[in-house]
C-alpha cells in the first residue's frame, strides 16, 4: 500500500427482499476523504441523496427493505 493512503471504509447494507423475504447483504465502499460518511448514521443520511439500488440475488425483485447497516472495517493500521 502506498504511504499516506488509507483503505476505503466499507458499509454493509442488510436488506430483506419484499418478494421472497430472504435476507440480502450488499457491500458499499466509501473512500476515506473529506466529507465522506464516517459513521453509520452519516451513511444512512447520505442514502437520502444518493440511494443504493436494490436487486434480490434470489428472485431478482427490485423492492427491498433496509433493515440494518454495519461497518465492515473501521480500523487503520498504526
Amino acid at each position: 500500500m502506498f504511504e499516506g493512503t488509507r483503505p476505503a471504509r466499507i458499509f454493509v447494507l442488510h436488506c430483506l427482499c419484499a418478494n421472497c423475504q430472504r435476507p440480502t447483504t450488499r457491500r458499499v465502499q466509501i473512500p476515506r476523504m473529506e466529507g465522506a460518511p464516517t459513521t453509520v448514521d452519516e451513511f444512512i443520511e447520505g442514502l437520502e441523496h444518493n440511494p443504493v439500488p436494490f436487486a434480490c440475488g434470489h428472485c431478482e425483485s427490485l423492492i427491498g427493505e433496509l433493515v440494518g447497516v454495519t461497518i465492515e472495517n473501521d480500523h487503520v493500521a498504526a
